[in-house]
């Protein structure tokens, strides 16, 4: 990955020659960022000390707290100060933490989810922001025009292979190391953000030009007017949001499954390593299969094929169901996310980018501050499989009513559009 050279007066990036130093320090610190060490183990660790799925759900319901309240204001941090600074936050906050599940107490733990809220909100929008900045400053050769969109798609898939090259390696680790010390996976873990901050420091502020440094409320509401006069853009936050609530709560839930079916530590550490390696794998396909299908029909078919993996999964048979979570369910969503991104990110001015991508991420954990503990609640009273099934009803019904709204905004738009024509002819006579 190449990242653009920055104009020495703002240190804001500009469309130039590469520079592969840059590219590099990215790459570094998006592996090192992205060792997720106690990712696929954090429910069996709270578990084994007495936290029942509800509680749990409560923790994560903290974490989505805080990173809705941070959303927009870390987006708009992201675009006024710079997106490098918004990752160095995030860092900060990520040690923290990591650091503080070592003292799994009600009130450690719920600082750490906080924290961890935190550091999520800085990376929200400014990794994707980052990103879309390096494609716009990078050519295939001296001189030659591309297509920003497709360079994006490219680039972000690259990010996000390497990100789930690290969690395969973090999410097959994190058995062995949980079962011989139970501290070891949340150490990793802080050592490894500790060291991305370096690696941060090499890249340049990455932040857009301004012709006037606006103030943070007006760029909100600037960023605000984008997703709200653009139904489609608006849509494809909305859809974004929805599939990742369904993905992550579904994902996350599926350690407590794969636990109560017998699997152990160790094995299910290797599953979710197996589903990352899948993951990379589907995200590196991404930008080949987004040359070849059209967006507007690849979007909604991996949407579909999230909520068939969850229809597998909600048969209660190990095989088909293991297959469809691995195979199926984490595969598409893996193809969705830089499919997803790029039109996003195609329909959004640079000016106010980290700042509408927030949106997005905020709406997402909306979604999970209800979602994760009402499906923690609910498998008190329902099997796996019946939350599997409402999980995919959910995502299909919740597509189905985003896909009405964008069509009832496009068709008022039009005859709004339409009717100013008139006017506008009217006054010409």
């Amino acid at each position: 990955m190449s990242v653009p050279i920055t104009s020495p007066a703002t240190g804001a990036a500009q469309p130039g020659r590469a520079t592969p130093r840059w590219g590099l320090a990215f790459n570094v610190y998006t592996l090192l960022a992205n060792l997720n060490t106690e990712n696929a183990i954090w429910l069996i660790y709270l578990a084994a000390r007495g936290y029942s799925p509800f509680a749990i759900g409560l923790f994560e319901m903290l974490f989505h707290v805080a990173k809705f309240v941070a959303e927009v204001p870390t987006g708009i941090f992201a675009d006024l100060v710079g997106r490098r600074a918004s990752l160095l936050a995030a860092c900060g906050f990520g040690v923290a933490a990591a650091l503080l599940f070592l003292d799994p107490t009600p009130l450690t733990i719920s600082l750490s989810f906080l924290c961890s809220g935190v550091s999520w909100a800085f990376k929200g929008g400014a990794q994707e922001a980052a990103v879309w900045t390096l494609a716009e400053g990078s050519r295939d050769k001296p001189g030659q025009e591309t297509d920003t969109a497709g360079r994006y798609s490219r680039l972000y898939s690259r990010f996000l292979v390497i990100m789930l090259i690290a969690s395969a390696l973090g999410d097959a680790a994190a058995g062995f190391l949980l079962s011989w010390n139970p501290a070891l996976p949340f150490i990793l873990r802080a050592l490894g953000v500790a060291l991305a901050v370096p690696a941060l420091l090499l890249i340049p502020r990455l932040r857009p030009e301004h012709a006037e440094r606006p103030r943070p409320l007006a760029h909100l509401r600037a960023g605000a007017r984008v997703a709200w006069r653009s139904p489609l853009l608006l849509g494809l936050l909305l859809l974004s949001a929805l599939e990742g609530t369904v993905f992550t709560t579904s994902n996350y839930y599926t350690q407590l499954y794969l636990t109560q079916i017998g699997y152990g530590v160790a094995v299910i550490g290797v599953v979710f390593g197996v589903g990352a390696v899948m993951d990379f794998l589907s995200t590196g396909a991404a930008p080949r299969v987004m040359a070849r299908v059209i967006r507007r029909r690849l979007i909604p078919a991996l949407v579909a094929g999230v909520a068939s993996g969850l229809l597998l999964m909600a048969t209660g048979q190990a095989v088909a169901g293991l297959a469809g979570f691995l195979f199926i369910f984490r595969v598409c969503d893996a193809m969705l996310v830089p499919a997803i991104s790029t039109a996003i990110n195609a329909r959004t001015p640079d000016a106010q980018r980290a700042t509408v991508l927030s949106l997005e991420t905020g709406l997402f954990s909306g979604g999970m501050i209800v979602a994760f503990p009402l499906f923690g609640l609910g498998l008190s009273h329902v099997t796996y499989q019946q939350g599997y099934l409402g999980a995919a009803l959910a995502l299909l019904a919740g597509a189905g009513l985003i896909v009405a709204l964008v069509t009832i905004l496009r068709r008022r738009n039009r005859m709004g559009e339409r009717d100013r024509m008139a006017s506008e002819e009217t006054a010409r006579v």
